[in-house]
């Protein structure tokens, strides 16, 4: 009897372990649905096994019935955005304004890739080549669209840098603003500048105490009236869910400001979505990704 009843005891033990850590196997899944591995967002397909911090996303016509680990059926079919921590089924999804939007944002990224397969498409999408430095690295790709606003940069620098100059240069070198920060981040009011459509700027980052260590050269792309008309329509729409305290607002401003090539006020939107959700493992994904392709930290492959 009591060897009986140890095995109930382990049986039931192994079961709840299996459930508390949360396993799903996928029966099915059709319409838009991906879920979240690293820094990829793959498909689901019968077969598929996910663990309880899994994060699915549902689009159009989305759907996916679901096993868990004790035997029972889940049947998610409502748009949104679902992690697979609830063992007891009661599942739901973050179907906000935001949220679709953000899903939006997800699909069409995927759909994009030119060779036609949504398999393993990176959740960052295309980031232009890394900036070269010489101990300063800026938080952005080589070059950066901007829009005429107060707007914020950051870098990371191998060594202490003490006091920075930050300088915004026009075709011919000469500075269009000049500014003196300490730290690792400097706001610089582009709105005060008028610059030229498609004209060429630049901008470097230079350490007082040691020239020699400095930033690559960011190049600044001046959005032409067809595209700054496209940006502020994009974001008006947007604005009509804004919240500054949600964290998938910002995350939905990173993943906008990221497609239309607005790097620099990406990061600002990374950075401000961590700082209200620092749990968030899809916005830390995202955001190191983003890193990583801009060759500011190192990959993790």
């Amino acid at each position: 009897m009591k060897i009986k009843l140890l095995s109930l005891v382990c049986s039931l033990f192994v079961v709840a372990t299996s459930i508390a850590q949360g396993t799903f196997t996928v029966l099915s899944a059709k319409g838009e649905n991906v879920v979240q591995k690293g820094t990829e967002y793959e498909p689901l397909g019968p077969g598929m096994k996910l663990p309880a911090n899994a994060k699915i996303m549902l689009g159009e016509g989305g759907a996916v019935e679901l096993s868990s680990a004790s035997g029972s059926s889940v049947n998610l079919n409502t748009p949104g955005i679902y992690t697979m921590n609830d063992v007891a089924g009661n599942f739901k999804a973050d179907n906000s304004g935001l949220a679709q939007r953000y899903l939006s944002y997800v699909f069409n990224e995927m759909t994009a890739d030119n060779s036609g397969n949504t398999s393993n498409m990176s959740i960052t999408g295309s980031v232009e080549r890394s900036l070269e430095n010489n101990g300063i690295s800026l938080f952005s790709p080589e070059s950066t669209y901007f829009m005429q606003k107060a707007t914020t940069i950051q870098w990371s620098a191998e060594a202490d840098l003490g006091e920075c100059k930050v300088q915004v240069l026009n075709l011919f070198d000469e500075p269009v603003i000049e500014q003196i920060v300490s730290g690792n981040a400097a706001t610089l009011d582009l709105s005060k500048v008028e610059f030229e459509e498609d004209a060429i700027y630049k901008l470097v980052v230079v350490s007082n105490a040691n020239p020699n260590m400095k930033s690559g050269e960011l190049i600044l792309r001046v959005p032409s009236k067809a595209e700054r008309a496209q940006f502020e329509q994009d974001l008006n729409e947007i604005d009509k869910s804004k919240d500054e305290a949600s964290p998938l607002y910002h995350a939905l401003m990173a993943k906008f400001c990221k497609v239309n090539g607005l790097y620099v006020d990406a990061v600002a939107h990374f950075e401000k979505a961590l700082a209200l959700a620092p749990e968030s493992e899809m916005i830390r994904i995202e955001y190191d990704a983003f890193l990583e392709q801009a060759s500011v930290i190192e990959s993790k492959n």
